[in-house]
């Protein structure tokens, strides 16, 4: 029996709990997790009513573990959606100055998205499993020369004193979170559909698979591939659509994809954020 309690990957102050609180409010039960397959084994086993986690950024792409997840985990399926602005800052213990750090800790993809400035500033990189992670790290280090890069959050979470700000390499820096549960729900206002597909590996196959939403009138907002393990040069199909599984365009086609493919899974019908 599903507990109502909420997992995110990560610690207090991260950019997953950030999203946590705007999606669900603070009147909730949440645990955090060290990994992303922590997340989705909870979920998978009942003991989380739902997960969060990162899935895409606008400027670095896919979580592709996350994608990878996703076809893993059977029982796994998208319930929502949240994007959340990304504002970058660099952080460090009380009385440090800029010119003191020569070390960053922080999540990979926030270090890729914080590239140009690390590069000016000549820092060394440190990559950490996520980003309040390597906040709560620096501040335990207690060293001058060591920085993170996080939220404000986090900085106010671990005490730690913001040395600049906005230090994305984009403005518009923005990552999507989903909000994933261990049963397949929607209503009559979701309007957006995932899926995995794995087609033969054959020619044409791929256009067979497409074809059958092309001709149903059915809009494709994302398509992205990922290889398929233990098979080189294989690859499964992540798509976005948009519409309903009520819809009887989408029935038609998804009847045609069951076909025609050799994997045919809906990840979720939900609100498009």
């Amino acid at each position: 029996m599903s507990i109502e309690k909420i997992v995110y990957q990560g610690d207090p102050g991260s950019y997953s709990y950030e999203a946590m609180l705007e999606f669900f409010g603070d009147n909730i039960t949440f645990e955090n997790k060290d990994f992303f397959p922590d997340v989705f084994e909870d979920v998978s086993k009942g003991n989380a009513k739902y997960g969060i986690i990162p899935f895409e950024n606008s400027t670095t792409g896919g979580v592709y573990e996350v994608f990878d997840l996703l076809n893993t985990y059977e029982n796994c399926y998208i319930v929502g959606e949240i994007c959340v602005e990304i504002n970058h800052n660099l952080m460090s213990i009380k009385d440090a100055k800029i010119q003191d750090i020569t070390t960053v800790y922080s999540h990979p993809q926030a270090l890729d998205q914080c590239k140009q400035y690390i590069r000016k500033m000549n820092f060394h990189e440190m990559p950490y499993r996520n980003t309040a992670t390597s906040a709560k790290a620096v501040s335990e280090m207690n060293n001058k020369s060591c920085a993170a890069i996080a939220n404000k959050m986090a900085a106010n979470f671990y005490n730690l004193e913001i040395l600049d700000s906005k230090i994305n390499n984009y403005i518009n820096n923005i990552t999507k979170f989903i909000i994933i549960t261990n049963n397949l729900t929607f209503d009559k206002n979701s309007n957006k559909i995932s899926l995995i597909l794995i087609t033969s590996h054959s020619p044409g196959a791929l256009y067979e698979a497409l074809g059958c939403l092309a001709k149903n009138n059915i809009n494709m907002m994302k398509l992205e591939s990922r290889p398929i393990k233990n098979i080189p040069w294989q690859y499964s199909f992540y798509l976005d659509l948009e519409g309903n599984l009520e819809d009887e365009n989408i029935k038609k086609a998804f009847n045609e994809l069951s076909i025609t493919c050799k994997k045919f899974k809906v990840l979720g019908n939900y609100i498009a954020y």
